[in-house]
């Protein structure tokens, strides 16, 4: 009887001891899956994230683009519209000296026309 109940006290005592170890491991692996899943879903984030930052610097560098191009046609109406006034001021220049030297012809007519006259 005594090797009976100090069998069965064994017996249920390794069979504790078991059960705890698995319990503790499967607890153990059930928390590494839990990690591992935020892992994952940290993970995800990451790339959406620098999928979006992709996508948002996409659209930056178009508008950067777009916006060097039309500084580069206002650059080239400014530089057109130099040229054109530069021109208009040479043309204006000239057109006073031919003035200028059309009033001093006309003045040299008239004081021959005056000295033909006297005589």
């Amino acid at each position: 009887m005594k090797n009976k109940t100090l069998f069965i006290t064994l017996l249920t005592g390794m069979l504790a001891l078991a059960s705890a170890h698995t319990f503790a491991q499967s607890s153990q692996a059930s928390q590494e899956r839990k990690t591992e899943q935020q892992e994952a879903k940290a993970d995800i984030q990451r790339l959406n994230d620098a999928s979006d930052l992709r996508k948002e610097t996409r659209a930056d560098a178009r508008a950067a683009q777009a916006n060097a191009r039309e500084a580069k046609r206002i650059d080239k109406e400014a530089s057109y519209a130099a040229k054109h006034a530069k021109r208009a001021a040479r043309m204006e220049a000239k057109a006073q000296r031919n003035r200028a030297e059309a009033d001093k012809q006309a003045k040299k007519a008239a004081k021959a026309s005056a000295k033909s006259d006297k005589n």
